[in-house]
């Protein structure tokens, strides 16, 4: 397997930046929810997941086609994203109608709107952030793609933090996100520009009605990803308000800002693994068995160690106002380790062309989601969002392991299931039974998992002398 130098510093890059950027942007979230009352950061929190569903109907997954696109031949790259992007500026107008046809329709006051506005803005603008990256990301150029999201979150910060500060009110705060990605477009358009290709725009209908019907299968996935991911909070603001938005948000802002870590890994390994598709099966497979094994085997000591510290975690970043929202943290926590394998399942689907797949298996989970959450919501509350999410995370696990199973090949997962298994129980009985603080109880639990895998012989000589290449810097 040649790529596995390659992989390695893309995710270095990827990694550093992620870590930077979702420290600061949980700082942020943290620092906004002890700033600004409940109910204002409820309004924040269903205007970003409000937004982040309406914004995909102005991307229908042309920035995830297009890394595929590119990466399989970059000499039409100035030509798909001059496309891209005029047929993106003609979906945003057509959202913004959207968005303001259903806020109007649902009736929410005009704080909620204004906010709801402003956080769309930030989002379209990012979306179009994200064509920049596509083209960094099937490049393998992902340095860009750091410098990007790094100098992003350094302002978005300074900016958040000063008008928090300051007392300035949620409108305010919502204004900083626009201003910095308005900034941020800027920059990576003329990196794209000065450092890949030369801009080429040009609007034919037949190449805009080309790239649409290709890209859709990306977008109706996305669309249904975003319903399930974020159509709790804006189920929870219309059926118990604000403040139990706030309440569940504060638990799975959490969880989310973890997610960097398949994030990273699934993006730096997707343009690697659509190359190899019908060329290299046997590497291809490998990357796969490989990528499930070491994702698993990073995403459930953090599902243990989250539920078991879950009021402290709670404690610790927001309050005793937030107090409730320690069983909520400790319901998703599970989320994470299942999340972490679903990452790889759904870009192996895009890697070998199966992105029908994978669109169908994201709308039977959204409307299972749904069904879910107007099924436990109104007893429950964000109780009944949190348990909603991770039901619907199993769900989704099945029906792409399915699809996987069908389009690709069937892996026996279960036999990866037991060494991680039985650190993460080790573990967990330090965390118990140690009365240390949590600033020493977590690295000391980190110690003694990897320790437990190591005797549990977890990594076998092809990890090891995967290890090796990737250290030594030689061709895999």
């Amino acid at each position: 397997m040649a790529t596995a130098r390659r992989i390695s510093s893309n995710m270095a890059a990827l990694s550093f930046a992620e870590l930077v950027s979702k420290l600061l942007q949980f700082a942020i979230m943290v620092y906004a929810a002890r700033q600004l009352d409940k109910e204002s950061f409820g309004v924040f929190s269903f205007a970003l997941a409000f937004s982040f569903i309406a914004v995909i109907f102005a991307d229908l997954g042309i920035n995830t086609y297009l890394i595929r696109e590119i990466a399989r031949d970059k000499k039409r790259a100035a030509k798909y994203y001059g496309s891209a992007f005029l047929v993106k500026t003609g979906l945003a107008i057509a959202t913004f109608f959207l968005i303001f046809a259903v806020l109007w329709l649902l009736g929410y006051p005009q704080q909620s709107r204004i906010v709801a506005y402003l956080v769309w803005l930030f989002a379209i603008l990012s979306s179009f952030t994200d064509l920049s990256y596509s083209v960094f990301r099937s490049f393998e150029r992902m340095g860009y793609d750091s410098f990007i999201k790094i100098l992003r979150m350094v302002i978005l910060t300074a900016l958040t933090f000063y008008v928090l500060s300051n007392g300035y009110g949620v409108v305010a705060f919502s204004l900083s996100f626009v201003v910095t990605e308005i900034a941020i477009f800027l920059v990576s358009l003329s990196l794209v520009f000065s450092r890949f290709i030369k801009p080429v725009f040009g609007f034919s209908f037949s190449s805009a009605k080309s790239l649409l019907k290709s890209s859709i299968p990306f977008g109706l996935a996305i669309v249904f990803g975003s319903v399930y991911f974020y159509i709790s909070s804006v189920m929870l603001s219309k059926i118990k308000g604000n403040v139990e938005v706030a309440s569940f948000g504060a638990a799975y802002n959490l969880v989310l800002a973890l997610l960097f870590v398949p994030a990273i890994y699934t993006t730096a390994v997707y343009p690697v693994m659509s190359r190899y598709f019908g060329k290299d099966d046997v590497s291809l497979k490998f990357i796969f068995i490989k990528s499930w094994k070491y994702l698993y085997m990073i995403g459930l000591p953090i599902s243990f160690g989250i539920f078991l510290l879950a009021d402290s975690i709670i404690s610790i970043l927001y309050g005793t106002k937030y107090a409730s929202s320690a069983l909520a943290l400790k319901i998703v926590a599970w989320f994470v380790f299942i999340k972490f394998v679903n990452y790889l399942l759904g870009i192996t689907l895009y890697s070998i062309n199966a992105q029908n797949g994978r669109m169908s298996a994201q709308g039977v989970t959204a409307v299972f989601n749904v069904i879910l959450n107007f099924a436990l919501i109104p007893y429950y509350g964000f109780v009944g969002a949190a348990i909603a999410t991770l039901a619907t995370e199993i769900f989704l696990f099945v029906v792409y392991y399915y699809y996987t199973s069908k389009y690709f090949f069937r892996h026996n997962f279960l036999a990866d299931i037991p060494k991680p298994l039985i650190a993460s129980l080790i573990m967990s009985l330090i965390i118990i039974y140690s009365n240390l603080n949590i600033f020493f109880i977590v690295p000391l639990s980190m110690l003694v998992y990897f320790t437990a895998l190591l005797l549990l012989k977890a990594f076998d000589k092809e990890d090891i002398g995967l290890l090796r290449r990737v250290i030594g810097n030689e061709a895999a």
